[in-house]
């Protein structure tokens, strides 16, 4: 597998152009996948387009499903298929299940691509399965009882300027960061510690709510 990097200023015109999830109407996150899909020379592509934390040790669990007779391994959170971090085989049922996710987002861009993958999931001729939910997690499912190996960090959409240092503040509950620090930008900083502030203010209240 070689590294396919995507420049910044393409996820800046795409994403947030509408109310709600910043994902919601954007193309680019299918586009890209089948586009690699359809040039790829490999026989699998690892896809993420979030924050994540990755430990040593991922290839040889991902390697359980490769050259196995599923084709797509998807994270689990909760009951959804989350598709921020994928394994895909590159094989024309994937790309046209791809396709499909495609073609239901601009029909309708008003609902979250993640949604389609769900619902057009039971249709897949091939196999899928979901990567066991403590070993790939998400911030939101992940329990503390054994260790991860890839925990992605998401945010609660709480808005644009909110997006990023919220993922920052809970990646620092998992990890070092203040080694990065210094690759984030100044303006973020502030609304770092306003999240925090939030978070404070929202556990008050639901303490107080609970003793009422």
């Amino acid at each position: 597998m070689e590294p396919i990097f995507i420049d910044q200023s393409a996820f800046d015109s795409s994403l947030y152009q509408r109310e709600g999830h910043p994902w919601l109407g954007s193309t680019l996150k299918v586009d890209t996948i089948i586009r690699v899909l359809k040039e790829s020379k490999d026989t699998y592509i690892l896809f993420t387009d979030i924050d994540i934390i990755v430990k040593p040790g991922i290839y040889d669990r991902l390697k359980i499903y490769m050259g196995s007779d599923i084709s797509m391994v998807f994270l689990k959170e909760g009951e959804h298929l989350n598709i921020g971090y994928m394994l895909l085989k590159v094989c024309p049922d994937v790309l046209a299940f791809w396709e499909l996710v495609r073609a239901k987002v601009i029909d309708d861009p008003s609902v979250l691509d993640q949604r389609y993958v769900l619902d057009l999931a039971a249709e897949f001729p091939g196999r899928y399965t979901t990567f066991d939910n403590q070993e790939f997690a998400c911030t939101n499912t992940w329990l503390g009882k054994t260790p991860f190996l890839v925990m992605q960090i998401l945010s609660s959409c709480l808005g644009k300027e909110y997006d990023f240092p919220e993922k920052i503040f809970h990646t620092a509950q998992n990890m070092d960061v203040q080694a990065y620090m210094k690759y984030v930008p100044e303006y973020v900083v502030p609304f770092i510690y306003k999240y925090q502030e939030l978070l404070m203010r929202s556990h008050k209240e639901a303490k107080t709510a609970f003793r009422s």
